[in-house]
C-alpha cells in the first residue's frame, strides 16, 4: 500500500443549476499518464462497494472543506463516473458551484492510496489494479499558470505568444463571468489575487524581447492587461 496521491484533469461533464448537482469523470482508465501510472477498470470496484457513502466531494483536496456528497459512484468502460450534489446553501458550496457554472472551474481530481498494482518492465507502466479512494475534488487547472505558459510552444503557424494570449484571455473571461455572479466577500479576495497574478503574467510577457517582433500580439496583450487592471479595480469596488 502507498501512501494518498492525487490523479488530477479529468472534466466536469454536466451540471444541474436548480438542484447544484455535478456529474463528471472522477478518473479515466487505461491511459498513461505523467507519472507512468496506468489505472484499470476495476480499480475502484471494491473502494465503492465498501465506502461509497463515506466518499464526499471536496473543494482542493481539502479535508476541511467538503462541498459536497456523492449521489452516484460507479465504474463505467470509460471511467470512475460520479455524481455530486453540492451544498449550495452554504457559503463555499454556492461559491465553488457558481466558479464551476462560470467555467473556472473544469477540472476534478481523485485522492486514492494503492492497493494493488503492478509495474510492466517492458512498456515501463505501472497498472494500478486496486485502490481505496478517499476523496473526489473539483480542482483548479493550471493552478500554476506560469508553468503551463512556459510549457507553450509554436505550433502549426500559431506562435508561442499568441497561444499565451490566448491562455489568458480564456482565464480573463472565466474571473469576468464569475465577478458577476452572487460571489461571497472571501471569494471576491481569491478572485482579485488571481486577477493580480494574471496582470503579472500578461506584463511579464510584454516584457520577454521574443514578444518583440510580434508587435500585433504585444498590442493585444497590452489591452488585456489594461482590462486586468480595471476589473481588478472593480473587484475592490465591490
Amino acid at each position: 500500500m502507498e501512501g494518498l496521491i492525487f490523479k488530477n484533469a479529468q472534466n466536469i461533464v454536466d451540471i444541474d443549476e436548480q438542484k447544484g448537482i455535478v456529474r463528471g469523470l472522477g478518473s479515466v482508465f487505461g491511459n498513461v499518464d505523467s507519472d507512468g501510472d496506468v489505472i484499470e477498470k476495476g480499480a475502484f470496484s471494491k473502494t465503492i462497494q465498501e465506502n461509497r457513502s463515506r466518499i464526499k466531494y471536496l473543494y482542493q483536496h481539502r479535508v476541511d472543506k467538503p462541498i459536497g456528497t456523492m449521489e452516484s459512484l460507479e465504474e463505467t468502460t470509460e471511467g470512475l463516473e460520479f455524481v455530486a450534489k453540492l451544498a449550495i446553501n452554504t457559503t463555499l458550496g454556492k461559491d465553488v458551484f457558481e466558479m464551476i457554472k462560470s467555467g473556472l472551474l473544469t477540472e476534478n481530481s481523485v485522492g486514492f492510496s494503492t492497493i494493488k498494482q503492478q509495474y510492466s518492465q517492458s512498456d515501463s507502466v505501472n497498472y494500478i489494479k486496486e485502490v481505496k479512494l478517499y476523496e473526489i475534488s473539483a480542482v483548479t487547472f493550471a493552478a500554476n499558470p506560469l508553468a503551463v505558459m512556459q510549457g507553450f510552444k509554436s505550433e502549426n503557424g500559431v506562435s508561442k505568444e499568441s497561444l499565451i494570449n490566448e491562455y489568458l484571455t480564456e482565464r480573463f473571461d472565466s474571473l469576468n463571468n464569475l465577478v458577476k455572479s452572487n460571489i461571497s466577500d472571501e471569494l471576491g479576495l481569491a478572485v482579485e489575487f488571481e486577477i493580480k497574478s494574471l496582470k503579472e503574467l500578461a506584463l511579464r510577457e510584454i516584457t520577454e524581447p521574443i514578444v518583440v517582433d510580434h508587435s500585433a500580439e504585444v498590442e493585444e496583450a497590452e489591452a488585456r492587461a489594461k482590462e486586468l487592471i480595471m476589473l481588478n479595480e472593480y473587484i475592490k469596488s465591490l
